[in-house]
């Protein structure tokens, strides 16, 4: 079961809520704040955050009393989802989780640790990305779309996955626990459904780290979201050089988005994957080690960053149609916790 329920037209009221209204109603329901203390905390330019105060405001959700801005007769459930209890979503999703797949090096699988991927689900929730928006997660072998759903807050989580052990997987955990998520199997280098195409507010990727990979994934995630929207991926810096990362900045800003925060070091890995034995010693990652170098003693040392984009006008995606799988899509130059 969700943390919260199914809104109806009463809990919600008719207003769709802009992500700046959004953060100003979270500070206001943790406490009552001065202008300044709003200014200091809500994202976007001064006119905007002035312009969502007088919305809300004409709205009747908020008023100015006793010198401070406060909030009125404000829907329930809006209420509600301004203070969520991540920690209950973190025990629920643990429990959910124990059940999931092992991860295969096929499909370059290797799951977030749980408390790290709920602090993802919390960044989108503070960023204005999660209550009551539409996503799309292309690859989900970290169960972000579980994890989400668990909230209660988005409208429509949809997952594209290829591997149908996961499909099946959060299938069953989606029905089990009256989650607002579908899946379905999908496979990146084929074009976007018809259907899913402008479809969505919020877009979410782990992708390959070649230039290939990333290029792909950027790809039909644009073609997904409309303006405005939001683009969150995450990108190490162990297997994607920073010459990579100027490439992908490039393609993010030459498709209509500008890079509004680069989290750094935000997502462990549990590095099951190397666990084996056969894996492990065929990776470059052991064959090219200067000093011996043990599975067993394996740290929380594979993490990567967590990146969010915005766009600025209707993104156009770099790649359309279908595109051709080849060796190098997943296997470049500074990849080696694959099989050679």
């Amino acid at each position: 079961m969700r943390i919260l329920q199914t809104a109806t037209g009463e809990q919600t009221g008719d207003h769709a809520l802009t992500r700046t209204e959004f953060q100003i109603l979270r500070r206001l329901v943790a406490q009552p704040s001065t202008l300044w203390d709003l200014l200091a905390a809500v994202d976007g330019t001064v006119l905007e955050i002035y312009g969502a105060c007088r919305a809300l405001h004409e709205r009747g959700w908020i008023i100015f009393k006793n010198e401070r801005v406060q909030v009125a007769d404000l829907p329930g459930r809006v209420k509600q989802a301004c203070r969520l209890d991540f920690d209950a979503v973190l025990s629920r999703f643990e429990k959910l989780r124990g059940e999931a797949p092992w991860p295969t090096t096929e499909f370059f699988q290797e799951p977030i640790v749980s408390a790290d991927i709920v602090k993802r689900v919390r960044f989108l929730w503070e960023r204005g990305d999660l209550f009551d928006r539409s996503l799309l997660i292309l690859g989900d072998d970290d169960l972000l779309s579980l994890a989400a759903g668990l909230t209660g807050l988005p409208r429509r989580v949809v997952v594209g996955e290829i591997d149908p052990r996961w499909v099946e997987f959060i299938a069953i955990q989606a029905k089990r626990n009256d989650l607002p998520v579908e899946v379905h199997v999908y496979n990146v280098a084929d074009p976007l459904p018809r259907e899913w195409r402008r479809a969505f507010d919020v877009f979410v990727m782990d992708p390959v780290e070649t230039r290939q990979g990333f290029k792909a994934w950027l790809s039909r995630g644009l073609a997904a979201i409309h303006h405005p929207g939001s683009v969150y991926f995450g990108l190490t810096e162990l297997e994607c050089p920073a010459r990579y990362w100027h490439e992908f900045q490039r393609l993010i800003n030459e498709a209509g988005l500008v890079l509004t925060d680069i989290l750094r070091d935000f997502s462990h890995y549990e590095n099951r994957s190397l666990s084996n034995p056969e894996i492990w010693q065929d990776t470059r990652l052991a064959r090219q080690a200067p000093f011996p170098l043990h599975p067993e003693e394996q740290c929380s040392w594979y993490r990567s960053s967590f990146c969010r984009a915005v766009t600025v006008k209707t993104p156009r995606p770099p790649l359309r149609g279908k595109i051709r799988f080849g060796r190098s899509f997943y296997k470049g130059p500074y990849i080696v916790t694959l099989e050679e």
